[in-house]
């Protein structure tokens, strides 16, 4: 893959050529402190501002990135993107399985941002983490940045990443106005899509194993990919976005149309599971471990942009 990690190809220039903030940085601010590198704050009960230095004294792992040209693979190393999420304790509603109402927003001082739903990084879920990188082949960066290893294209890389902000999405559930419809809520807008019309849609077929209580369960589900439904209701997804799937019963999982356009995890709103067409909608997350994301009886889907607002 010629152009894979091509995000990463400056911080690793940069872990070369420029000197790591350290004891001279802290020396040139005010009372002699580091400035923060990274903060996490939002929906969470333990906001926190982190040095390199305080970023480094945390559990760090280590990951293999492919560059282009000479440079080739990297040893990247640095801090679970879900650590440093789950130990600023988002503040979660009493739900079932309610951290999958997470999303989570990494942004960098250029404006660019991207978003992910806490489900995708959790290990006991997607387990489809990035990498607060800090090291390249050992050698310090001057910023942090993010790496998203499992990721097919690396469009969700970001070259410095100073914040991460989290949110909680608690849509209520909105009854489609016909049996088998799905109702698409992206702000005040609202589209209705008839069963007949989701039937008509490009339909593709995945079989899908995962954890559901203590045993594996595969199934075999057939329907529209959730951007070609998201593009029915002229919604263009893009970096940012997540979409929360609303069931019948209340439950709430959210996902992000990145992860299957860029992480290769397809996504999928299944009308027929097991060849035996189904009563509503069904949200389908291939690669997950455990079935939490798969949100059967589907009503409607919420589409916003980072992460929501306390």
């Amino acid at each position: 893959m010629l152009f894979r990690r091509l995000g990463m190809v400056t911080a690793v220039v940069a872990a070369l050529t420029v000197p790591a903030v350290g004891a001279s940085a802290a020396s040139a601010a005010p009372g002699g402190v580091a400035p923060p590198a990274l903060v996490v704050s939002g929906t969470v009960s333990d906001p926190a501002s982190y040095t390199l230095s305080q970023l480094a004294a945390l559990p760090s792992e280590t990951v293999k990135l492919s560059l282009p040209g000479h440079l080739g693979a990297v040893q990247a190393t640095g801090v679970s993107l879900d650590a440093l999420v789950t130990l600023a304790s988002p503040v979660l509603p009493a739900a079932k399985n309610a951290l999958l109402r997470v999303i989570v927003t990494a942004s960098g001082p250029g404006g660019h941002r991207v978003s992910f739903a806490l489900g995708e990084l959790d290990p006991n879920f997607g387990n489809h983490d990035g990498v607060v990188v800090l090291r390249v082949n050992g050698k310090p960066l001057a910023a942090p940045a993010l790496a998203v290893p499992g990721d097919k294209v690396p469009l969700r890389d970001l070259l410095v990443v100073s914040r991460i902000g989290v949110g909680v999405t608690n849509p209520a559930v909105t009854v489609p106005p016909s049996a088998g419809a799905l109702v698409i809520q992206d702000g005040k807008r609202q589209v209705v899509l008839p069963a007949a019309e989701l039937a008509r849609l490009p339909r593709r077929t995945l079989t899908v194993t995962f954890v559901a209580g203590t045993a594996s369960q595969t199934d075999t589900e057939t329907g529209p990919a959730l951007v070609a439904v998201l593009a029915a209701a002229h919604i263009i997804p893009g970096l940012n976005t997540w979409v929360a799937a609303v069931g019948d019963d209340g439950y709430v999982a959210a996902v992000t149309p990145a992860e299957a356009l860029v992480g290769g995890r397809p996504l999928l709103i299944s009308l027929t599971e097991n060849g035996t067409a189904l009563a509503e909608p069904r949200l389908v997350a291939d690669g997950d471990v455990k079935g939490g994301r798969y949100v059967s009886g589907v009503y409607d889907l919420v589409v916003g942009e980072g992460a929501p607002a306390s």
